[in-house]
């Protein structure tokens, strides 16, 4: 699935097939769950989506450098950047902070009833807020599934762009070409905000408290400890 694109080495799977795979299950999808550093030396068959930076720190360069986007699609996102640059910016530092709004799918009532605190106006404005205080020149870059309501609840400014008509891959993409992020709920947000590997806002009150969704995502475990919650 990832070979398409990142330059990574080949994935080999060996799998003896005169064992039945042992059944490893996560505890939750955004808790770091230790039985997995002592997997068994048999075929084994894992659920989890592995929500988690703790999985991942120790190898985290290497990780990177597996996960390089192969040149054709880099070469997408980074035309469509430098086309949304202002031509009075065009020979001046400025920084890109890429916002990750997912609205379509969580507007369901029973996944604010589990816990997701679906994010308002107020957050992404206090975020961008954040940014533009601290910096002289700042661009937002928009991936959403729902581009009308941000169009109408963002500050929108002429500093804002919107990605439109591109691959999930490819919004990816811009994303890690982007120095800091603004992100929602769900995974893409998390590993675009990896791919940026910056100052990253998250939404304070995710998961909501004494939740359904609090007993299978730690913000401890799911967040890094320098991600800030606003």
């Amino acid at each position: 699935m990832l070979l398409p694109f990142f330059t990574m080495d080949e994935i080999f799977t060996v799998q003896n097939r005169k064992t039945q795979p042992l059944t490893v299950t996560a505890k939750g999808n955004g808790i770091y769950d230790s039985k997995f550093e002592h997997l068994p030396n048999r075929n084994v068959s894992i659920y989890s989506v592995f929500a988690s930076y703790k999985y991942f720190q120790p190898v985290e360069q290497e990780l990177r450098l597996d996960l390089t986007f192969k040149p054709n699609i880099l070469d997408t996102a980074r035309r469509w950047l430098e086309k949304q640059i202002p031509d009075d910016w065009k020979d001046q530092k400025f920084v890109r902070v890429m916002i990750h709004v997912r609205r379509t799918d969580f507007l369901d009532p029973r996944r604010d009833r589990d816990g997701w605190s679906r994010p308002d106006s107020q957050y992404f404005n206090r975020s961008m807020s954040h940014f533009k205080d601290c910096l002289e020149r700042v661009q937002f870059v928009v991936l959403s599934d729902d581009p009308a309501w941000c169009k109408t609840h963002l500050n929108v400014t002429d500093n804002v762009v919107f990605s439109s008509g591109h691959l999930a891959i490819e919004d990816m993409a811009i994303a890690s070409l982007c120095d800091h992020a603004i992100i929602t709920v769900g995974t893409y947000g998390w590993w675009a905000a990896w791919f940026a590997n910056g100052v990253t806002i998250t939404q304070r009150n995710l998961p909501r408290i004494n939740s359904t969704l609090s007993k299978r995502l730690y913000r401890n475990d799911h967040y890094k400890p320098e991600w800030i919650g606003m």
